[in-house]
């Protein structure tokens, strides 16, 4: 099998040019079609108002789909082969090999040959990576890459100008595998070529199959796990660590499209490209404070049922297992986490790895006594623009995720214009608290009311003077004065939307702790709602 050097990069109409690194051979699959290469449904002709181009120019074309597949019902993560018999290789201009979301006629055809495509045709390209294989002389396939998920049950085509094909094939609109997303490295910061990691939500059966990223990528294996061990529901490819080739820091290569192909547990992989994008970013271990203790490079505030983690500063993938945990975590830097369930009162014994932007993993191992169970009374909703009067209609709403009760007596809840003191009230585990003025209206009949199981903690006022529509931080302190829940600023929702918790477990100062959503008052948040 010949191999030829050459490889483009597709992000818009215009080519980013040749990768200058010699490619790896690309494992050969059975075809879509048919196994001798002929099949009716291989050779589709391109029609549409303009006319027919690509009758002639595809003489002898075939199209092979990777996982095996019909042109009609792809999956959405595939590799795209088609065969040009005669050609040679002099004559094959990757710069002018496409894939287009939607159908494409003559006149498109025309804008390819030419190296001239329209605004309107540019915007329909979609980023890929194309490059040239010969596995027996005189037998010359281009594989094209797309390098994001398509859409299911759209059309799309894949063409060429020189020489001039086109293939159209349309994604199946159900029944194609998951794609597990590629948790690391990072978006925009990887700076390994020798490991990458998929994740999904639910565990996948042991594998070790060879693998190599294309083109002309490391060689490695994909295998179950993070690391080895610890996420059950995570494939990695893991290659030898080597020095870089010449080239390729503005090299963009593929892993391979999907895992288990055609058993109940196939899975796609996201086609995000791998990429030198980022110096290595070393994570030293940082300082902690008194009440907390060491946590592989990070530090952790051992509670009953939960262990809360503060990164180091740096950028990390977190694995973590024991005490039926089995966690993979992207960590931004100085960003905190949380580890529950775990049993309270309880020796707690975990296995503990770190993988850094360029790969470099570092395991160590923790062990803790978890303390008796607790109350967690936590901000976990506020509606500071409510579209009923205000401040009268507005609130913050408290929660109790801990296994005992929680008596309020003492707890202040912080904003910028000083302390509100809360009633006495005993909050119960699971249970949800409103804090409102006495001024509230629980049926003003413009915002959602609250659940009837919801308390109301009534206070003469809610902040200074109402809570502000700009948004303000909040805390909440327990009777002894420690900080026990915050609520971030955010910019001004609009009215009638609220700031929610995505989870009771979400940590304060992560990132994406809060998001906007529509109200709900006294019950669980919804989360990922349509908002117009």
């Amino acid at each position: 099998m010949t191999h030829h050097p050459l490889a483009r990069s597709s992000c818009s109409a215009r080519a980013l040019g040749a990768l200058p690194f010699a490619l790896a051979p690309l494992v050969a699959t059975p075809l879509a079609c048919a196994p001798d290469l002929v099949a009716p449904p291989c050779l589709d002709r391109v029609d549409d108002e303009q006319g027919d181009a690509a009758g002639d120019a595809n003489a002898g074309s075939l199209l092979q789909i990777e996982p095996a597949a019909p042109p009609d019902a792809a999956p959405p993560v595939l590799r795209l082969r088609v065969r040009l018999p005669g050609a040679s290789a002099e004559a094959i201009d990757l710069d002018r090999v496409f894939v287009f979301h939607g159908k494409i006629g003559a006149v498109h055809l025309r804008q390819i040959e030419q190296d001239d495509l329209s605004k309107a045709l540019s915007e329909r390209v979609v980023p890929s990576i194309a490059w040239l294989d010969e596995p027996s002389p005189g037998d010359l396939w281009i594989t094209v890459a797309p390098l994001a998920p398509l859409k299911p049950g759209e059309a799309y085509a894949v063409a060429g100008g020189s020489p001039v094909f086109s293939h159209p094939l349309q994604i199946a609109s159900d029944g194609a595998p998951p794609v597990l997303p590629r948790l690391w490295p990072p978006i925009d910061a990887g700076a390994t070529l020798a490991l990458g990691v998929w994740c999904g939500d639910a565990p996948l059966p042991e594998m070790a199959d060879a693998a190599t990223l294309a083109p002309g990528g490391p060689a490695g294996a994909l295998r179950r796990g993070a690391v080895d061990g610890i996420g059950a529901r995570c494939l990695r490819f893991e290659a030898e660590p080597a020095p870089a080739p010449d080239g390729a820091d503005g090299a963009r290569l593929v892993g391979p499209p999907a895992a288990f192909a055609g058993e109940p547990a196939a899975v796609s992989l996201d086609p995000r490209p791998f990429a030198l994008e980022s110096e290595p970013l070393r994570a030293p271990a940082v300082a902690c404070e008194p009440d907390e203790v060491p946590l592989g490079p990070g530090c952790a505030r051992v509670a009953d049922d939960r262990i809360q983690v503060r990164s180091a500063d740096a950028p990390l993938l977190w694995a973590i297992a024991g005490e039926g945990l089995d966690e993979v975590l992207v960590v931004p830097p100085g960003e905190p986490f949380v580890l529950a369930p775990l049993p309270p009162l309880a020796p707690v014994a975990l296995s503990v790895a770190t993988i850094d932007n360029a790969g470099r993993v570092e395991r160590q191992p923790f062990s803790a006594m978890t303390r008796a169970p607790m109350p967690h009374v936590i901000i976990n909703e506020v509606l500071a623009n409510p579209i009923g009067a205000e401040p009268a209609q507005e609130w913050v709403e408290l929660y109790n995720d801990g296994d005992v009760s929680a008596d309020l007596t003492g707890y202040v809840l912080v904003d910028v214009g000083g302390e509100t003191e809360l009633p006495s009230i005993s909050l119960e585990p699971g249970a949800y608290a409103l804090v409102v003025s006495e001024g509230y209206e629980p049926n003003d009949e413009l915002d959602p009311p609250p659940s009837p199981e919801a308390l109301l903690a009534r206070v003469p006022r809610l902040g200074n003077h109402g809570l502000s529509n700009t948004g303000e931080p909040l805390k909440l302190k327990d009777g002894g004065g420690v900080v026990v829940s915050r609520s971030p600023a955010l910019p001004e929702p609009k009215a009638g939307m609220s700031l929610a918790r995505v989870g009771p477990r979400a940590p304060d100062g992560s990132a994406g702790a809060f998001v906007t959503g529509w109200p709900t008052p006294g019950r669980e948040n919804i989360i990922n709602q349509e908002i117009p």
